[in-house]
């Protein structure tokens, strides 16, 4: 059984203990409603800079705030995320400086601070650096590694959309700028179609310059292939007034790579290889035969005889 005398101490101290907490409380709040003075220092954020401007450095990114306030404002405004945004379009100008000067009785902190009185701001004054915006255009390189499983490749190869970009920043900048590059990619053993997107860089940091789209879209058209091969008669030119020109053998075999739903298209009246006399060696008497003219859809080109004899004729 609990001691009355126990009992009747612990209700005094838990008496004792809210009216101190009170107390403390009502203390803390008239402390709280009092004007004091304050040092703050807010981030600055530069707002509205002209699309035909880049905006290279400022002088500070932050500036120190003093003035007077209640302790219940300045309470509130330490506990949440502030800055001070600057007008770009309304800078001032000296000499071709661009500057902005605050001004202790019309700037305004924002928050719980908005209505305190501002005495100064360290430092006074922020300079910019400013440039203007020029464009270029420049065509993109896509970086890429391909090797297809075996019977399988691509017509068109790898593609990237659009392949010229916009970029934007000061004219010294772009003028060392010929091209951008899409991140690396590899594919390996491939026998279906992809496609996605790749970021595009340079291949150094260039900070003031902007890449408009910064994204490009690739596409890589993936197709069966076999081999195929047709019989096509040589043509000679540049072949000397004076003489009669002959070949052995007059007719070659073109041998290709072609995508199954085109093999039956193909023929030999698609291409056109030629034996050109200009390139007569005096010690020679034979000569290489060229492709000229082939069907687009058809690759790895090559030919069954990697040169002919020739004999002329007067």
């Amino acid at each position: 059984m609990a001691n009355p005398k126990n009992r009747g101490k612990n209700s005094n101290l838990r008496v004792f203990l809210t009216i101190l907490l009170v107390v403390a409380a009502i203390s803390v709040m008239i402390k709280l409603n009092r004007n004091f003075n304050f040092s703050v220092t807010v981030p600055l954020t530069f707002e509205n800079l002209g699309d035909d401007q880049i905006l290279k450095s400022a002088s500070t990114d932050q500036v120190n705030v003093k003035g007077k306030a209640s302790g219940y404002d300045y309470f509130k405004y330490r506990f949440f995320s502030q800055k001070f945004p600057i007008d770009l379009s309304q800078l001032q100008q000296n000499k071709g400086k661009a500057y902005y000067v605050f001004n202790a009785e019309e700037d305004a902190l924002e928050g719980s601070l908005t209505g305190s009185d501002i005495t100064s701001f360290q430092p006074d004054t922020v300079f910019f650096d400013l440039d203007k915006n020029f464009e270029k255009r420049v065509p993109v390189i896509p970086e890429y590694a391909i090797s297809f499983a075996a019977g399988y490749g691509s017509l068109e190869g790898f593609k990237v959309d659009p392949d010229t970009i916009t970029l934007r920043g000061p004219q010294s900048e772009l003028d060392t700028i010929t091209r951008v590059y899409t991140e690396a990619i590899r594919f390996e053993n491939v026998r279906n179609s992809v496609s996605d997107s790749l970021q595009l860089s340079f291949n150094a940091a260039i900070p003031m310059v902007e890449i408009k789209p910064d994204k490009v879209l690739y596409s890589l058209s993936v197709d069966k292939f076999t081999e195929g091969s047709v019989s096509v008669p040589l043509q000679l030119i540049n072949v000397p007034s004076n003489v009669t020109a002959k070949v052995f053998p007059k007719r070659i075999h073109v041998i290709f790579n072609v995508n199954l739903s085109n093999y039956e298209l193909v023929k030999s009246s698609d291409f056109k290889v030629v034996v050109d006399f200009d390139q007569v060696e005096s010690l020679s008497t034979s000569l290489t035969p060229e492709v000229k003219e082939a069907p687009s859809y058809v690759r790895d080109i090559r030919l069954s005889e990697s040169t002919v004899q020739y004999l002329l004729v007067k």
